[in-house]
């Protein structure tokens, strides 16, 4: 039986990783990205960010079934097309479907009968319709005739979607029964368990999966807020809450931050101007990092201090900084002419401040340390911390990784 060929369009975080693990399911894959050099670095088995187990499969498949063009040509050759695009929002807060819209012009003279298109990236409720819509507006093909169409949402956590793409259930989302199907036949294919529904239902339940953790973190964040100001431990709260109790469930607070989760709750609002719960929550996680500097700026003078923001990404263990909480932090900082030093031990650069990888030049001479985000590294290297850090340093510890069930704290309490 002849291999299907796979056209993935956008190589990026959730793009990238699903070529890869199609490709070791014996697909043959073409990757499309928008430019030539980092396709040319793909097909040398480079990979451009932190994935767990997608170097090796990288090096292995490149070339050889795996293969990374700037061109859309290899859309003609393809029994699948999956789209994997970025849907940002403008400055109103509204859906840009740009990189959708791009991509669709540039494939469209490729298009052939019988093929499935597959649109993978989070989008508001009814884009699914909309490129329906533009496919037949703009070509011969009638979708559900003579080509197809679903939605079928990425679910995986980035950083570990080499081994969640198979494990993760796959909602597949046709616009007719027919495209349900070939959809549900493709990732079965290659081992997934499949939930099927209609177009809208499954970009409905992307959008409610986003929120419903947004939310969940925004009120554990509030409540941290209202335990401050009564002088208690959140952690300690929330353990009183969870310990062995049916109807527990707290979250534990922290900083909220990540390009979903910061936006897609606006892909429900625009049509729903009431929706008051999504929008307090963005509120609570947004505001997040300046009630932190305030409960500082209460301890401490931060004109002229070094504080230590330990923790780039906007969540652990991997390298993606996009609407990370932390930088929001750094920019408070600088507005109290503090001197920021930044450290990751996943991050490499940012655009406008050296990132720092050695953990004792960091906190050498702090005299706050932030920590931003619970790396593995930071719990592992807790009492080389301690003893680097001068006894009167203050911690900021919103993850509680030292455990001591306090947000703001000397060191001398390690």
């Amino acid at each position: 039986m002849k291999k299907k060929t796979v056209a993935v369009v956008g190589v990026g975080r959730v793009g990238l990783p699903l070529a890869i693990v199609l490709a070791d399911s014996g697909f043959r894959v073409f990757g499309i990205g928008k430019f030539s050099h980092k396709m040319d670095s793909l097909n040398h088995g480079v990979m451009p960010f932190a994935e767990r187990g997608a170097e090796k499969l990288l090096k292995k498949y490149a070339g050889r079934s795996l293969y990374f063009t700037a061109s859309y040509e290899p859309v003609r050759q393809s029994d699948i097309v999956i789209l994997t695009l970025g849907t940002p929002v403008d400055e109103n807060m509204n859906p840009v479907l740009d990189q959708i819209n791009q991509s669709l012009a540039s494939a469209l003279p490729y298009l052939k009968r019988g093929q499935l298109i597959i649109l993978r990236s989070t989008v508001s409720p009814r884009t699914t319709i909309y490129v329906k819509d533009t496919i037949e507006m703009k070509t011969r093909f009638k979708v559900g005739k003579n080509i197809y169409l679903a939605f079928c949402p990425e679910r995986i956590a980035e950083g570990n979607s080499i081994a969640e793409i198979k494990e993760v259930p796959q909602i597949i989302g046709g616009v007719d029964k027919t495209s349900t199907k070939l959809a549900k036949d493709f990732f079965t294919g290659f081992g997934a368990r499949c939930l099927t529904t209609d177009s809208v239902s499954a970009e409905l339940a992307k959008l409610f999966t986003n929120m419903y953790r947004y939310i969940s973190f925004a009120i554990a964040n509030e409540f941290m807020v209202i335990a401050e100001n009564f002088n208690r431990n959140i952690h300690e709260i929330i353990h009183l809450v969870n310990d062995g109790y049916k109807r527990g469930g707290l979250v534990l607070p922290g900083l909220t931050g990540g390009p979903c989760l910061f936006k897609d709750g606006f892909f429900l609002v625009n049509e729903n101007p009431f929706l008051d719960l999504i929008v307090a929550s963005w509120k609570i996680n947004e505001a997040l990092p300046l009630f932190i500097l305030k409960k500082l700026r209460e301890r401490v003078n931060l004109k002229n201090k070094k504080i230590a923001i330990l923790g780039l990404a906007f969540k652990p263990e991997i390298d993606d900084i996009r609407e990370s909480l932390s930088f929001k932090i750094r920019k408070a900082l600088l507005r109290e002419h503090a001197k920021v030093v930044l450290h990751d031990p996943f991050v490499a650069e940012y655009k406008s401040q050296e990132i720092g990888h050695d953990l004792k030049t960091a906190l050498t001479g702090a005299q706050i340390v932030i920590i931003a985000m619970r790396h593995k590294e930071y719990v592992r290297r807790q009492k080389e911390i301690g003893q680097w850090l001068d006894k009167k340093a203050y911690i900021c510890d919103v993850w509680n990784i030292f455990g001591t069930n306090k947000l703001i704290y000397k060191a001398a309490l390690l």
